[in-house]
C-alpha cells in the first residue's frame, strides 16, 4: 500500500469521525445521552495508542517478533441499561477503528513491517454505578481485523484477522473515558507469513 494511498484512508476516517461528530452533537445537543425507559444510547469517538507485540512465524525461516508502538482513532455506538438497577446494567457497542504502526523486525535474510491496520468489533459489557460521575464499564471484544505487513519475502500483504480481548473504561470526567483494552489478532498464513498479534491500548473516547 502506498503513502498516498495511507493518507486518503487516513483522511477518510478523520471525515467519518467528523461527519458522525457533527450529527451527533445536534442529536443529543439537549442531552448527552439519548434516554428511554431507562435504556440510553450514544455515540463516541476518540483516539488510542499502545503498544503491539507480532509472532510472525515464517514457513521458510524463524519467528520474527514484530514489535512496535501504535496509534489511531475510533468511532463507536453504544446502547446500555438493559437491566433496571441503578447500580449495574448490561450494555454493548459496536465500534470501527483505523490505526497506524511502526512495528518491525529483521532475521533469517528476512525483515517484516507493519504497515497499517483498519477493524471493526463488538463489544458486550456491564455498566457499574451507572448514572453517577464516575461510572467503570468493563467489556469482552469480539471482531474482525484487518492488517498490511510489509515483507522482503513476499511484499506487501494484507492479513485477515479474528480478535478477542477484553478492556475497561472509566469515564473519568462527564463524557469523557479513559479506557485500557487488551486484545490477541488470530491472522490467517498469507505468502508464507503466520503472525499472532497481542496489543495493549490505553485510549481517550468523548461520548455525545
Amino acid at each position: 500500500m502506498t503513502k498516498k494511498k495511507n493518507l486518503l484512508l487516513a483522511g477518510a476516517a478523520i471525515a467519518l469521525i467528523t461527519a458522525l461528530s457533527t450529527h451527533a452533537m445536534a442529536q443529543y445537543a439537549d442531552s448527552p445521552r439519548n434516554t428511554s425507559n431507562g435504556v440510553w444510547s450514544n455515540l463516541y469517538v476518540g483516539g488510542f495508542g499502545g503498544y503491539g507485540w507480532t509472532d510472525a512465524d515464517l514457513a521458510a525461516g524463524p519467528t520474527l517478533d514484530v514489535n512496535g508502538g501504535d496509534w489511531g482513532l475510533l468511532v463507536g455506538y453504544e446502547v446500555g441499561g438493559l437491566m433496571e438497577n441503578n447500580w449495574i446494567s448490561l450494555n454493548g457497542g459496536l465500534e470501527f477503528h483505523y490505526a497506524w504502526s511502526n512495528a518491525d523486525d529483521s532475521g533469517g535474510g528476512v525483515s517484516i513491517e507493519k504497515d497499517d491496520e483498519w477493524g471493526v468489533s463488538f463489544r458486550p459489557g456491564l455498566t457499574f454505578m451507572s448514572g453517577a460521575i464516575f461510572d467503570t464499564k468493563p467489556y469482552a471484544i469480539i471482531g474482525y481485523r484487518r492488517a498490511e505487513f510489509d515483507s522482503t519475502a513476499g511484499g506487501s500483504e494484507d492479513f485477515n484477522g479474528f480478535e478477542l480481548g477484553i478492556g475497561t473504561e472509566l469515564v473519568a470526567y462527564g463524557d469523557l473515558g479513559v479506557r485500557l483494552d487488551y486484545t490477541h489478532v488470530f491472522y490467517a498464513d498469507e505468502a508464507g507469513i503466520n503472525p499472532d498479534e497481542n496489543d495493549l491500548r490505553l485510549g481517550l473516547v468523548y461520548h455525545f
